[in-house]
């Protein structure tokens, strides 16, 4: 199998800096990951509410106040909740992914931190030796 840090072993300096290189370049695509899913959510959600405001002003929604009163608010709230429900499951599966690409970046951010130890142990190590075995 080959490392995938540019064909170098990681418990090596130059190992070791391929992969943080790796890891740098995973936590920018996580970041950017994490701005669309937001930018998603973000847009995901003024639908949601201006399908909700389009639905409550709408002439076939139930009146609930007022001398033509057709309906309690309750049934005129989940009629308007039953008109936006797919607006509703984007807005919802939009925050979902946002969570899911931070939680990504969180864990990226992590890897990289385990790693930067382990370089630092591994040109420590070869410093101790005094004598490049790469």
């Amino acid at each position: 199998m080959t490392s995938p840090y540019q064909g170098h072993d990681p418990q090596t300096p130059p190992g070791a800096e391929a992969a943080l290189q790796t890891f740098s370049d995973a936590l920018e695509a996580g970041r950017l990951k994490l701005v669309a899913a937001r930018d998603a959510e973000v847009v995901a959600k003024d639908a949601y509410r201006k399908a909700k405001r389009k639905a409550l002003l709408s002439a076939e929604c139930p009146k609930a106040a007022g001398p033509n009163r057709t309906c309690t608010v309750a049934e005129r709230d989940a009629w308007v909740e039953d008109q936006v429900a797919d607006e509703e499951l984007v807005y919802e599966l939009a925050k979902t992914a946002r969570v899911e690409a931070n939680e990504h970046l969180k864990t990226l951010r992590e890897q990289g931190s385990i790693q930067q130890s382990i370089s630092k142990s591994v040109a420590d190590s070869y410093r101790g030796t005094g004598g490049h075995r790469w």
